[in-house]
């Protein structure tokens, strides 16, 4: 027999993956999906497991603690937990933006568990990601009136804006914002904010000190609808250091931030109704005047003009310009000759704002409000103009705040819930033209009304701010003039007659608009 008789025969490699277990394997009544949660492959025994693990190190460091006793050696304890738990606490917070694992949550009372860990945990991450369970857990509206209706644990998350950890903050924001949107429990929260004078003191805090930009913009979409909402609160906040802090904010941010700097404007807007909110603006008017004249300026900066996607925030500029303006009294020519860019801009912005509304109306008028249409039509942008009169002086004035890239689009809304950084830019998604008519004729009278108070303001002979408005195009200057001549004041356009009589020679584009011999 030959030595390759001894060898052992090759193994055979199987062709296909073992069939599973037969059901006499298993038994009778074996159910294979018995551990899911719902239609998910989510194991309940490992949530199980996951909750009590976490429920064990908060107890034992809580026990570390009391037996090391002292604050100072207490909270370095509390520090790290494990990086394994870490990890599948990450995992189930992932997983916990499902409804069906929502929903086991609750039934596995993990509201409670949840908030008893808030409670005891020193360990920031710990908080952090707790928190932010609850607060995709919220993203379901039974869960979210389950939590609201808590009100130990409202009052413990709104006491966590005091939490000195970033993160922690921007998710306990993004909870907050996410329950305010609920209309049937919003109250819960909105009553408690009032009572306590710490919410207040704490949002301030991160407004006028925070460097973050998630936070900075989570906290941007809370106050916008807190206060939108709330009268009361838009009345007791309207004071100048919260004015002050929305500033700052802004100034934060950056103008980059398009959606996180429009809800902070919109802030400023909503205190304009007020009359506490006009006398705290006024006193701001320093610091905020530039600033939203910047605003205003970057749109005008760029090489092409779009006030698509914009129309909310540059309203909400105008309009607080407008009352910065008007109740600067002797004052408000000086705001405009400081800032003199100011009023090229907008009179740029109006000529594309003109456009932008008749071309809203002309497809609302076709019947097209049951279809979309781009924010941003082509009829809603202008190249900057290189027309100059020869006593135009403020070409080299006009970029003092830094020009921004192409705008891209994220596409979100207001009221989704607060979550990381964003990046708003020109939009490239659809909305009923109906709504875009609304804002885009909310932008169009703003505009208008702060024109024709420039107009009333200016006085009879020569003036820097009359100067301004001859500079513009002869395009721009017969929009201003026919806006003027339907508005409701029929004083207006007497006015700027009484003031260029004798000067129509200095101003000749502004007298020709209104028909008045420069010769």
């Amino acid at each position: 027999m030959s030595s390759e008789d001894n060898l052992p025969s090759p193994r055979r490699i199987p062709t296909r993956n073992p069939s599973p277990p037969t059901a006499e394997m298993l038994g009778e009544g074996v159910d294979l999906h018995a551990d899911n949660i719902g239609d998910t492959a989510y194991s309940k025994h490992w949530f199980f497991t996951t909750l009590m693990n976490l429920i064990q190190e908060v107890e034992k460091k809580e026990q570390t603690e009391v037996r090391k006793g002292g604050e100072e050696e207490a909270g370095a304890a509390g520090i790290d937990i494990d990086e394994e738990l870490e990890n599948e606490l990450c995992k189930l917070w992932d997983m916990s933006i499902n409804k069906d694992v929502g929903r086991f949550l609750q039934e596995f009372h993990a509201v409670d568990i949840l908030m008893g860990v808030i409670n005891k945990s020193r360990a920031p991450r710990v908080t952090e990601i707790c928190v932010g369970i609850l607060g995709n857990m919220a993203c379901c509206d039974e869960i979210c009136k389950d939590i609201s209706n808590n009100e130990k644990l409202v009052d413990v998350i709104l006491g966590l804006l005091e939490d000195p950890d970033a993160p922690t903050l921007v998710e306990t924001t993004r909870l907050i914002h996410t329950c305010v949107s609920n209309k049937d429990v919003r109250t819960n929260w909105l009553t408690p904010m009032k009572r306590d004078s710490t919410v207040y003191t704490a949002i301030l805090f991160i407004l006028q000190s925070s460097t973050n930009v998630d936070l900075l913009h989570n906290l941007s979409s809370l106050l916008d609808l807190v206060l939108d909402v709330d009268e009361e609160l838009l009345v007791a906040w309207a004071m100048p250091d919260f004015v002050q802090g929305l500033h700052e904010a802004i100034k934060q941010t950056g103008e980059e931030k398009e959606l996180t700097v429009d809800s902070y404007l919109h802030c400023l807007q909503l205190l304009s109704t007020t009359e506490n909110g006009v006398q705290a603006l006024v006193e701001c008017t320093g610091v905020l005047f530039p600033r939203l004249t910047a605003h205003v300026a970057r749109v005008c900066g760029e090489d092409v003009i779009a006030v698509g996607g914009r129309e909310r925030s540059l309203a909400s500029a105008m309009s607080v310009l407008n009352v910065l303006f008007s109740s600067a009294g002797e004052e408000a020519l000086v705001l405009l000759e400081k800032n003199s860019y100011c009023v090229e801009c907008v009179m740029q912005l109006f000529e594309v704002i003109q456009e932008d509304r008749r071309t809203s109306m002309t497809l609302a008028a076709a019947g097209a409000s049951q279809k979309s249409t781009p924010v941003s039509t082509p009829h809603s942008t202008r190249h900057r103009t290189e027309e100059k009169s020869e006593s135009d002086v403020n070409g080299t004035g006009r970029r003092t705040c830094a020009e921004g890239s192409p705008r891209t689009d994220t596409s979100q809304s207001r009221e989704t819930e607060a979550g990381g950084s964003e990046d708003h830019g020109k939009s490239q998604d659809t909305v009923p033209v109906v709504r875009n008519l609304m804002e885009v004729h909310m932008l169009y009278s703003v505009t208008v009304e702060f024109l024709a108070d420039i107009v009333k303001a200016l006085p009879k002979g020569e003036s820097q701010v009359a100067g301004y408005l001859n500079g513009c195009t002869r395009d721009q200057i017969e929009s201003m003039v026919l806006a003027l001549q339907d508005h409701t004041d029929d004083t207006l356009i007497p006015h700027l007659e009484e003031v260029l009589s004798g000067s129509e020679d200095k101003y000749p584009r502004l007298a020709a608009a209104i028909g008045m011999d420069a010769s």
